[in-house]
Order: C-alpha cells, then sequence, then structure tokens
C-alpha cells in the first residue's frame, strides 16, 4: 500500500480512504474504512471505461448480482454507487496476498495445501454461478490467500466493461495463460469457461506456471486453442480431473459442483493450517498489520478536510475527476488504432493489479506537507527538465530541416488525398479478389471487391471467414492510400458473425509482378497475411 497522493480523494462515499493499494487495467483501488470501522476495498473504474448510459446499466445489473454473492470463499461485494461520475464498488478486505506473490515466493502449492485450495475455489465458483454471473478472469493474482481458506475476488464487474469498451476496441478481458480457448475464438462464455480457469490456476499452484507454459501472448492463445495442457508438474492424484477442467470442449468440462464431489471422494483435509509454513507466516502477519491499522487514528491533512465545493463531484460521492495533465486530447489521436493511442493516465503502463493483495505496509503514514528542500529539488528538476525539451526540440528542428531542405516543403506522402494522379485507385485494384490469409491462430477465406475511387472515399467491401469457428465479418473499405502499386483501406465493420474486431482495421494491399495481390491487415493477435487472385 502507498499513501494518498495530490490527485487522490480522501473520501469516497461513506469510505475514508487510507491509501492506495493497486492502479491496473480497470481503475484504481483504495484502502479505505466507514464510520464503523470496518475496512473496505473501494475500486474506483476508469473513466475511459464507461462510455455511454449503457455501461451504467449493465454496471448496476452485474453489481447487484454479485451483491447476492454469499460463500466463505468470496470478497463480498458491500456498496456501490453506479451513478457517480466515476462509478465505484466497494468489497470486504482480504488481509492476505495473492497465489501468484505467494507461489513465487515459496514454491508450488503440494498434498493438503493444494486439495484445500482446489475445494476453496470450486466452491467460490458455486457461489458465482448461483447468482447469475460468470467470473471471466479467474486467475492467481484474483484469488488471495487467507488463514481459514482462498478467497475469490473482482468479479461482478468484468461483464460490465466486457460488453462495452473491451468488445468494441477489439480488447478482452482475461489472461492470455488462463483464458479458455471460446474467449479466445470469440464463442459464447459460460460458467464452463470459469472452470477451465480453474484448471489453469490449479495448474500454476502446483507447478509455478500456467497449463500452456510462458511466452508472447500471441503463443499462449495458439496453445490454448490447439495444444494439450502441460500437467507433468500436477500430482498424479488431481491429474485426471485438473484435465478434464482443461477440456477444450465447454460441455465436457465438469461443473464446480462435480468438482467438488471428486475432491471429496479424495478425501479433503482440515483447513486449519491449510497454508505452507512460510506462506502462513505471511498471512498472520498481514493480518497483525490490519489490526494495528485499525486501532489507530485517522487524521484527514487540514488541506483534505476543507468541505467539499467542486461541481464535478456528486453529491453522495467524493471523487476528485481523474486527469492526467500529459494526456492528449481526443482530437489529437490518430483515425486508426485508437486502442493503441490512448492517453497514459494512471491506469496505464501499470504492472497487473492486484486490488486487494497488498497489506499495510506503513500504518503510521501521514501526510506531510513538502519542505523547502524538497520544493528546491523539484524547482531544479523542473529546470533540468526544460532545458532538455529545449534541445530535444532543437535537435528535431535540425533534423526535419535535413530531410526537407529549407524550402519550407511539406513531407507528406504524395497519396494522400491531393487530387493528383496518385489520389485515385489504380485501375489494376479493380475487381473481385478472393484466397487465403493466415494469422498465429489459423486460416481465414478473404473475399476483398474494389471499385473506382478516390482518397477518402469508400472503394468497396470485405469479408473474412475463420476455418476454426467458421464465423464472417464484413467490412466496407475505405481508400486511405493510393499509388500505383500499393493501396491502404482502413475497415468499418458491417457483419458481425461473432468476436469481430474490425473497426479501424488498417489493410494493405500490394500488386504483385505475377498480377495478384499480397493481403496484410491488422488484427487483435497479430497481422493476418495472404494472397488473393482476381475472379472477376
Amino acid at each position: 500500500m502507498r499513501p494518498l497522493g495530490a490527485d487522490d480523494p480522501p473520501r469516497i462515499g461513506d469510505y475514508r480512504l487510507l491509501g492506495v493499494l493497486g492502479t491496473g487495467g480497470m481503475g484504481r483501488v483504495y484502502l479505505g474504512r466507514n464510520a464503523g470501522g470496518r475496512t473496505v476495498a473501494v475500486k474506483v473504474i476508469r473513466p475511459d471505461l464507461i462510455g455511454d448510459n449503457e455501461f451504467r446499466v449493465r454496471f448496476r445489473r452485474e453489481v447487484t448480482a454479485a451483491q447476492r454473492v454469499g460463500g466463505q470463499f468470496t470478497a463480498p461485494v458491500l456498496d456501490a454507487d453506479v451513478d457517480a461520475n466515476p462509478p465505484w464498488l466497494a468489497t470486504g478486505y482480504v488481509a492476505g496476498f495473492s497465489l501468484t506473490e505467494a507461489v513465487e515466493a515459496y514454491g508450488p502449492f503440494t498434498g493438503s495445501s493444494l486439495l484445500v485450495l482446489a475445494h476453496g475455489l470450486a466452491e467460490a465458483l458455486v457461489a458465482v454461478h448461483a447468482a447469475d454471473l460468470v467470473h471471466r478472469d479467474l486467475k492467481p493474482s484474483n484469488v488471495l490467500l487467507a488463514l481459514d481458506g482462498p478467497k475469490v475476488i473482482d468479479f461482478g464487474i468484468a461483464r460490465a466493461i466486457d460488453d462495452s469498451q473491451f468488445t468494441t476496441t477489439g480488447k478482452v478481458i482475461g489472461s492470455p495463460g488462463f483464458m479458455c480457448p471460446e474467449q479466445v475464438t470469440g464463442d459464447p462464455v459460460g460458467p464452463a469457461s470459469d472452470v477451465f480457469a480453474l484448471g489453469g490456476v490449479l495448474v500454476f499452484a502446483a507447478s509455478g506456471h500456467g497449463p500452456f507454459g510462458v511466452g508472447e501472448m500471441v503463443q499462449l492463445l495458439w496453445r490454448v486453442v490447439y495444444e494439450e495442457p502441460r500437467l507433468d508438474a500436477v500430482p498424479q492424484r488431481l491429474r485426471p480431473l485438473i484435465a478434464a477442467c482443461l477440456t477444450k470442449d465447454p460441455a465436457a468440462r465438469p461443473t464446480p459442483e462435480r468438482i467438488i464431489a471428486d475432491l471429496t471422494a479424495l478425501g479433503i483435509p482440515g483447513r486449519s493450517g491449510w497454508l505452507p509454513g512460510p506462506a502462513l507466516e505471511e498471512v498472520s502477519r498481514r493480518a497483525v498489520q490490519l489490526l494495528d491499522l485499525d486501532s489507530r487514528p485517522f487524521e484527514v491533512p487540514e488541506a483534505l478536510a476543507k468541505p467539499v465545493t467542486d461541481p464535478l463531484r456528486t453529491a453522495d460521492t467524493v471523487v476528485r475527476p481523474f486527469q492526467d495533465p500529459n494526456a492528449r486530447t481526443a482530437t489529437s489521436l490518430p483515425a486508426a488504432g485508437l486502442a493503441d493511442a490512448e492517453p497514459q493516465g494512471w491506469w496505464q503502463g501499470a504492472p497487473e493489479v492486484r486490488p486487494y493483495s497488498y497489506g499495510p505496509q506503513d500504518s503510521s503514514y501521514q501526510p506531510q506537507q513538502p519542505t523547502r528542500r524538497r520544493q528546491r529539488r523539484r524547482a531544479a528538476l523542473i529546470a533540468g527538465a526544460l532545458v532538455l525539451l529545449l534541445v530535444i526540440a532543437g535537435a528535431a528542428f535540425v533534423i526535419t530541416k535535413q530531410f526537407t531542405g529549407n524550402s519550407g516543403g511539406s513531407t507528406a506522402h504524395p497519396a494522400a488525398s491531393t487530387g493528383g494522379p496518385a489520389a485515385n485507385l489504380s485501375e489494376a485494384f479493380i475487381g473481385e479478389w478472393k484466397g487465403v490469409a493466415d494469422d498465429r491462430l489459423g486460416g481465414y477465406d478473404i473475399v476483398l471487391t474494389l471499385h473506382e475511387a478516390s482518397v477518402g472515399q469508400e472503394a468497396g467491401s470485405s469479408s473474412n471467414t475463420g476455418h476454426v469457428a467458421g464465423l464472417t465479418c464484413g467490412r466496407a473499405e475505405t481508400l486511405t492510400t493510393a499509388a500505383p502499386n500499393e493501396i491502404t483501406l482502413t475497415a468499418r465493420l458491417t457483419v458481425d458473425g461473432g468476436g469481430c474486431n474490425d473497426n479501424g482495421a488498417t489493410t494493405t494491399v500490394r500488386l504483385q509482378p505475377d498480377g495478384r495481390l499480397s493481403y496484410s491487415t491488422h488484427g487483435v493477435l497479430g497481422d493476418m497475411a495472404g494472397i488473393l487472385t482476381k475472379t472477376s
């Protein structure tokens, strides 16, 4: 846990904030305490994920369902404000640490510890699914270790976000090493998807790595869809059950209830002292730290204790708008590839968030006013930064002059919409083209139809049909650059057969010496490339 910063609110709803637990893909997480002394984790949703009012409708539905989730092995959703700006929810705080941290620090789980972990996670999924929820992102960092068993966190908001920003921008909720095949291929996700993730978490606990090893995202997703899991390090008596969880076919996976029955047949030991010795000592230490934190009075600094008059804050929820002084405005972003050009705010570039796995590190911290020495140091750093910026600007000017000369001429590509000959689609590209393109997950039948057009106009249409799932994505293609032997197109999704992420995708088409076209389009899992032949 780190202390609150200048851009952090002192309160959210009824909760006085004590520090920042973590920051990650969905938002920032605070340690808070209500008037009754209960310690909670408060998650504030990233403003850019909120989108339109439909997000709040989905978020309200998912939070309402999450509040129905009970059971001993989940961190309960206690409170939420869907209408706040931005929305937030509060869950029970677990004074433990994550399964990821435990395995990395003390090694894989064995024997009784692994059986109790498996049983607790299966019980957690029973509770989540009984509330008509699907977790969608069960992974080692979302499993916390407590004295009385494992606790599953972060259910209840993944669906709302997945259905809004993540789906429309080509991003995916989930972690590549623990995603199920249907998440990768864009097929419907249900309770069986959580069972697949459960199998992956148990492999990690038993071996120190996921069921499909380690590597780049595309490599992992390929293995998830096409390769068998690596279970060599899993104890022999648990291997058949975990292998069943990791079956590619969702319908063939066991239910959480069946998993519990199979574990019971194996013999589940008591949860008392279920953690390995070093992990037990660490969890106990964090629990004591939390008690110590709760027993100390907390004083809000005078600067933060003044009445709130900011009209952007809601009446019931005191939250300062999160702003990044270095963020670019939306109008400065390129027309395509917005997912790769998001402004860098507090949620960007941070390590994977482990929201509730941070124990209190320094309960005696009280915010202090900057000393004169620190102020002088800050002024010196700012001055140095300004000098550096001037040097960089001068160098950029010199380099630009070297490339463009002193005439002041533009360096724009002649294919831009200038009205010249290159601004029109060459006749050699006009017609219907067919072929096969491949990416790391498989092949796709491509149909590309082009007609006369100028840069900035729609030049035709295209479709790609996957060989694995048989789903088709249809696109309208706008001509963005045009040269005699090469053009680029920008897609607008027109047909969504399921899991399509084509809006804004850029395609490059080159005329080959033999009259065929080389075709390359950017997708979620890398470039899809192939050769097309003219059919009419």
